[in-house]
């Protein structure tokens, strides 16, 4: 069975057959068109992940605001409670928009609202 002679349930037509046929054909292309889909995928996923961990970074920083007396916290202490590593709780934090660095002591952080 050949790709003309499978009933798609999308309407095909001639120029997507044409394109299927030279891509399969054709490694280079093939092999492009897969880099740039790995990509796409990768960097989706970076995003997904940036922005949940700064939701939980910046969770932790609101609960943490009204049950403690503390007005910043360290990247250590953040860290500890989000399960995420402290480079990354320092980056994703020096990123956020509602975020602020305590100016006297580097690796503390607060909300900025």
């Amino acid at each position: 069975m050949n790709a003309e002679t499978v009933a798609c349930p999308i309407v095909c037509s001639e120029y997507m057959i044409d394109l299927l046929k030279f891509v399969s054909n054709n490694s280079l292309i093939a092999a492009l068109i897969s880099a740039i889909v790995i990509g796409i995928s990768t960097w989706q996923y970076n995003i997904r992940r940036d922005y949940c961990d700064s939701k939980k970074i910046y969770n932790f920083l609101a609960s943490s605001k009204e049950t403690s007396e503390f007005k910043f916290r360290s990247t250590e202490a953040i860290a500890a409670n989000t399960q995420i590593s402290e480079v990354r709780v320092a980056k994703l934090c020096a990123s956020h928009p509602k975020i602020r660095r305590n100016e006297k002591e580097k690796q503390s952080w607060r909300l900025d609202e």
